[in-house]
């Protein structure tokens, strides 16, 4: 069983909290038991009347009685103990002997066993000591209720003043603060005044600043106009001068050009006068020629007859290999070079006409045995020099396109069309007809080719007799001296085609200006012919520097077996001071 736990009688607030003690509590003896029967009987339970302790009160005298009316007389509210209210479901699990036992011990020290007359005496000290404790708190809550009105007094005294104090301090900083302001206030308008006089004079300042720029303005713009003026003179009078030099420099120019063109006309013809004597020393060493062969002819038919079989059969064995060009030109070199057999200058003769002959009777893939019959004409050349010679005489007979100042100085004024055609170079094929537009176009190619090749043919240790230089002269009197034709344009694509690699080695950029030029004013031209027939070779030329082909060697230009620096004349067919190696550049 827990603790019991008793309180005094206390005032309580309407929200429950305890302010103070009850200062005049009810202690009659009859509460006390009544008090105490009550809590014993929450303290028992259910357990039967007789296990109980009741406490009965005494009789009492009539002293007691008197007494005790007495202080029920002066005691207005009996007494009050609280205890806590606990649950009998939770004790009854408890032993019944314990809870005896507990309740016995706890009235035992609630009401000791005393005599009557020492409670009744103990009950009345403590009323009188209760007595004189109440007069104490009355008088001392007294004079704390009058402590508090004095303190109260005080403190609205103090309030008062503090407000008055309050009131004359606003007072003075009311008068402060207006003093303030007014004082704010002057300087204000005197700072606005000082300002406004500031500005005044600022603006006369800016006025004045004005109007001077104004006036300097003026003046700048009076000496610009001056200025403008005195450049316009001058720019007229230097527009005068300078009109007058154009005038002079434009007739001087004229006067260079004019004086140019006398002086490539005066070299036009001299070149045209040294082609003319070309072409009359190649007519007259033909005629001379001719005539040596005659009557050579008709002192011994047969001789000339055996030298022209055997030079025309070694001319004809000539192929793309090694072993054909050193042998044939061996052989060939031995029969020009022996008089017993026939004199050196008709077998020359022979061998140009058996080599030209050769443009007319392989012009299908031709393009590999030039090249062979270029060497073979370069090694013959160099021992037989009058052999270039007549072999030229014979190209350019053959094709007049293979020398093309040639042809301007051998068309007369008025020729008739049969004359044309024979001296263009076309045959004459059965019925007396000429031979085909095609067929003549493929004898070009192939004679320019044969001229293409031999000046591109180069052999380190022999010198060449007709080499790069009249192929770059031959291409620039083609385009400079002929006008652009569908002959023209074979003519120039087919030497391109074998001679265009060596020459870009040997000129580079002025190999590919002249290309341009190609490419634009030539192809223009024939263009502007709008021929049918002019489309398949304005194609070729067109392909040929659009895809660079002058940068791919072209086939046939070495031999097949060797590299030409490996290859060396037999030694058996040269005198002795003339023995020696001959190498390809």
């Amino acid at each position: 069983m827990g603790a019991i736990k008793l309180e005094l009688p206390c005032v309580t607030a309407s929200n429950g909290v305890i302010i103070t003690p009850d200062p005049d509590p009810n202690w009659n003896l009859d509460s006390l038991l009544s008090e105490l029967n009550s809590l014993n009987l929450k303290l028992n339970g259910t357990s039967s009347p007789d296990s109980s302790y009741l406490i009965v009160p005494l009789a009492t005298s009539t002293t007691k009685q008197v007494h005790s009316k007495k202080v029920v007389s002066q005691m207005q509210r009996g007494f009050v103990m609280r205890v806590p209210d606990y649950s009998s479901d939770s004790e009854t699990s408890g032993d019944d002997d314990d809870d005896d036992s507990v309740i016995k011990e706890n009235q035992t020290r609630l009401m000791g066993r005393v005599g009557l007359l020492d409670g009744v005496l103990a009950e009345l000290e403590h009323e009188l000591c209760h007595q004189g404790t109440k007069e104490k708190i009355r008088n001392k809550v007294k004079k704390l209720q009058t402590d508090l009105m004095h303190e109260y007094e005080r403190s609205a005294s103090l309030l008062s003043q503090l407000e008055k104090d309050g009131d004359y301090e606003r007072e003075l900083d009311r008068q402060s603060d207006m003093q303030h302001c007014r004082a704010i206030a002057e300087e204000r308008e005197n700072h606005l005044l000082a300002v406004h006089r500031e500005r005044e004079l600022q603006s006369r300042i800016e006025e004045r600043k004005i109007t001077n720029a104004l006036e300097e303005a003026r003046r700048e713009e009076q000496v610009l106009r001056e200025e403008r003026l005195q450049k316009e003179n001058l720019a007229h009078e230097q527009k005068i001068k300078n009109a007058a030099a154009a005038a002079l420099e434009e007739a001087r120019r004229k006067e260079e050009v004019r004086l140019l063109k006398l002086k490539e006309q005066a070299l036009r013809e001299e070149r045209l006068q040294k082609f003319k004597e070309q072409a009359l020393r190649e007519d007259r060493l033909l005629k001379e020629i001719d005539e040596k062969i005659q009557a050579f002819r008709s002192i011994s038919s047969q001789a000339f007859r055996d030298q022209e079989l055997q030079i025309g059969r070694r001319i004809r064995q000539i192929s793309g290999s090694r072993d054909s060009v050193i042998a044939k030109a061996s052989e060939l070199i031995t029969l020009l070079n022996d008089p017993l057999l026939c004199p050196q200058s008709i077998s020359a003769a022979i061998f140009a006409k058996k080599i030209v002959s050769q443009c007319s009777n392989q012009r299908a893939n031709f393009n590999g045995t030039a090249f062979a019959y270029g060497y073979v004409i370069v090694f013959v050349t160099s021992q037989v020099p009058l052999a270039m010679d007549l072999l030229l005489a014979e190209l350019h007979k053959a094709c007049i396109y293979t020398d093309p100042m040639h042809l301007v100085c051998s068309k007369p004024a008025a020729i008739s069309k049969e004359d044309c055609f024979k001296m263009t170079g076309f045959r004459e094929e059965d019925w007396n007809a000429a031979e085909s537009l095609e067929s003549y176009l493929e004898g070009v190619a192939s004679y320019i080719k044969l001229y293409g090749a031999l000046v591109q043919t180069e052999v380190r240790g022999v010198k060449t007799l007709h080499g790069l230089k009249e192929g770059w002269a031959w291409v620039a009197r083609l385009l400079n001296s002929l006008e652009p034709d569908i002959y023209t344009a074979v003519a120039l694509y087919s030497f391109l085609e074998m001679a265009g690699f060596a020459l870009f080695r040997a000129y580079k950029t002025q190999f590919q200006k002249m290309l341009n030029f190609i490419s634009g004013r030539f192809v223009d031209a024939l263009e502007s012919k709008q021929d049918p027939d002019l489309k398949p070779v304005i194609v070729q030329l067109e392909t040929y520097i659009d895809t660079n082909q002058f940068l791919k060697e072209p086939e046939g230009r070495h031999l097949k077996t060797c590299l030409l620096s490996e290859m060396a004349m037999p030694e058996e067919n040269y005198r002795p001071q003339q023995r020696r190696q001959y190498y390809t550049g």
